[in-house]
């Protein structure tokens, strides 16, 4: 697909917009309400929880800058089936679903856009039936490492992922915190990673990379 066409359906859609802040923890959609907006992430980060009847929360995906949320709402009418909440202070675009109707009609670009969306959710579904396929430290090592291939920062020669909780890794691995834990210490014995208070640090990507294609693991 033809990137610079994604992005002139975002520009389209900044048109006559300011972005609106966000803060941690901030629910930017919640899972039940009315879909009546599309939001365009402009920076931050947050993550898509899908909700239960109990305290597991199943993440199914981070977003970041240039992704559009909430459009699968507004063009099938339906409720919201998930929450998004902010885990980065940011910004985003706010959207009204019946103007995003009418540009998404009109803008061959916008629907480009929603092409892209779409895709990049199967791929992230894609992501996480693969990785559940793996058993211990490979499957955790496999979520922080595309999170900070995505998402991450550079930090000398390797990338920092910041705002990611244990819980919120835990809840995308489908684990718990403590089963969690002692993976996490076998990576940083491995010197594969360094970690402090939300945030994840991958000294060498390509080594964590290699230790996930040779470790065993799988179920």
């Amino acid at each position: 697909m033809d990137d610079s066409s994604a992005d002139r359906g975002r520009a389209a859609l900044r048109t006559g917009r300011r972005p609106r802040s966000f803060r941690r923890g901030e629910h930017l959609i919640t899972a039940g309400t009315s879909s009546d907006e599309v939001l365009l992430i402009e920076s931050g980060l947050v993550k898509v929880v899908l909700p239960t009847s109990d305290a597991r929360e199943p993440i199914t995906g981070l977003y970041g800058p240039g992704d559009l949320l909430g459009e699968i709402g507004v063009t099938t009418g339906a409720p919201r089936s998930a929450h998004v909440i902010a885990l980065v202070p940011g910004t985003a675009l706010h959207i009204a679903g019946s103007h995003f109707l009418a540009l998404r009609d009109d803008d061959p670009d916008i629907r480009r856009l929603i092409d892209e969306t779409w895709r990049k959710r199967q791929r992230n579904a894609d992501e996480n039936q693969l990785r559940q396929m793996r058993n211990g430290a490979p499957r955790v090592a496999m979520c922080l490492l595309s999170w900070a291939r995505e998402f991450g920062v550079l930090v000398g020669s390797g990338l920092e992922l910041r705002g990611v909780s244990q819980q919120d890794l835990a809840h995308a691995v489908a684990m718990s915190v403590k089963t969690v834990e002692p993976l996490l210490h076998e990576l940083r014995e491995h010197g594969l990673l360094v970690t402090g208070r939300l945030w994840y640090r991958l000294p060498a990507p390509d080594r964590l990379g290699h230790f996930i294609a040779t470790a065993g693991g799988m179920n």
